[in-house]
């Protein structure tokens, strides 16, 4: 016979209650790790296929020649080149935005945070968007002769996760793009871009247009995505 003293009720649950806090304090630094890791696999296959796309679209249907004040045309031309991509459009289909009743810049102040996450972003890529079949969705801006540091920019957003998928903020699962004079695809944040880095990246500024320069840093550097919280 087995004479082992056994374990009473108190020990036991004194026991999972440990394992419980340990489980708790654990948890969320696993999860913010598989998150941050799926997005980083996401903005590199999105970044990819969005660069070779933009030489394709420049190449073949612009001849080389950079027409930054069609961003409407360039986006359907982009169409093209991406699997069963869809123009958005009010109310359209294949998990577009439906914008029945408001305006693109209305959508995207309601939907998408700065990088911190203190406020709602600000209005940019309005021009036309689209939804590709990998769930990235993918906005366009051109901007017009009011706006002075974008006038005669080719601007590109995307949401390598799609737009109905959170966290939804610029920098973590959103990211700009601005398309040069020679029709190459610049990551937002690099010298000669609308949106430096240093200023527009940042863990405390209150800034609308912030997050818009980090794309810079989710392509350069290799623990970025690492640190995201």
């Amino acid at each position: 016979m087995h004479s082992g003293k056994a374990f009473t009720l108190a020990e036991v649950l004194i026991t999972l209650g440990i394992i419980g806090i340990v489980a708790a304090m654990t948890l969320p630094a696993v999860i913010n790790k598989t998150q941050n890791k799926e997005l980083e696999v996401a903005f590199k296959k999105s970044y990819s296929l969005l660069n070779q796309v933009t030489q394709r679209v420049i190449i073949e249907d612009f001849g080389g020649v950079v027409d930054a004040n069609s961003s409407y045309l360039i986006a359907k031309d982009f169409l093209k080149y991406y699997k069963n991509a869809e123009l958005c459009s009010t109310g359209s289909g294949n998990g577009c935005p439906d914008i029945t009743n408001k305006n693109m810049c209305e959508f995207m102040q309601e939907n998408y945070k700065t990088y911190n996450g203190n406020s709602k972003a600000g209005c940019v890529g309005n021009d036309a968007v689209t939804n590709t079949i990998d769930n990235t969705t993918i906005y366009f801006d051109s901007a017009n002769p009011g706006e002075v540091s974008n006038y005669g920019k080719m601007l590109i957003a995307i949401d390598v996760n799609s737009w109905q998928k959170k966290p939804n903020k610029w920098g973590h699962d959103m990211f700009m793009f601005q398309i040069d004079s020679s029709g190459k695809l610049l990551p937002m944040g690099a010298d000669g871009t609308s949106y430096l880095e240093k200023y527009f990246c940042s863990k405390t500024s209150t800034d609308k247009s912030n997050g818009y320069g980090c794309t810079v840093r989710a392509v350069s550097e290799p623990d970025y995505f690492k640190k995201l919280k």
